[in-house]
């Protein structure tokens, strides 16, 4: 009994650190691995429309512009923390790329945002934590380069000609006044700084 006592204390604590150590790489890899590149939103007033066939229509438009190697596909997002409600989002990926779509009732409008993403590797991250040179090595292996860039103002701008698309002819024979050159502009974020 004693012998058994003792092996479930052991691999008691085993189990507690494993679950610790998960926390933690949990933690610092999710503050870490994403950099926010650009966004957009829009409140279509007076509009209402259905969610799912605004997500069907937007996967239709982004596979009908023949990008190879995008994925398309839903995940459901926190609203807030932890124990918060869940909502739906398009996820459309691309290289190292993540565009997050939501669109929604809200109020008497349907609401659309998106937020495009940048995924870093592992590596970039693990490099990155190296005590008092790893940002350095982090710019010296991992550059923000011209291609870089153009790269996910490409992606940005496919992603977001193809919601307009989906706005447009959603709203087209309704009534809803069309979108103007400044609400069409997403914000970009300054993507070459680290």
């Amino acid at each position: 009994m004693q012998e058994f006592l003792y092996y479930l204390i052991v691999y008691g604590m085993y189990l507690v650190y494993a679950i610790l150590i998960f926390i933690v790489l949990r933690l610092i890899f999710r503050a870490v691995v994403k950099t926010h590149h650009s966004n957009w939103s829009h409140l279509i007033d007076g509009f209402n429309f259905s969610s799912e066939e605004f997500y069907e229509r937007l996967k239709q438009e982004l596979h009908a512009q023949g990008i190879k190697k995008v994925k398309t596909y839903f995940v459901l997002l926190k609203e807030g923390g932890m124990f918060s409600a869940n909502r739906s989002y398009l996820r459309v990926e691309w290289k190292g790329f993540q565009y997050d779509i939501c669109a929604a009732p809200f109020g008497k409008g349907f609401f659309i945002s998106w937020w495009l993403l940048y995924n870093h590797s592992i590596w970039e991250i693990l490099i990155a934590k190296v005590p008092f040179i790893g940002e350095w090595l982090k710019d010296k292996w991992f550059p923000i380069t011209y291609f870089k860039v153009d790269s996910g103002s490409m992606f940005m701008t496919y992603c977001q000609q193809s919601v307009l698309k989906v706005i447009d002819d959603i709203t087209k024979d309704s009534g809803v006044r069309e979108l103007t050159e400044s609400e069409r502009k997403p914000v970009l974020k300054d993507v070459l700084k680290r």
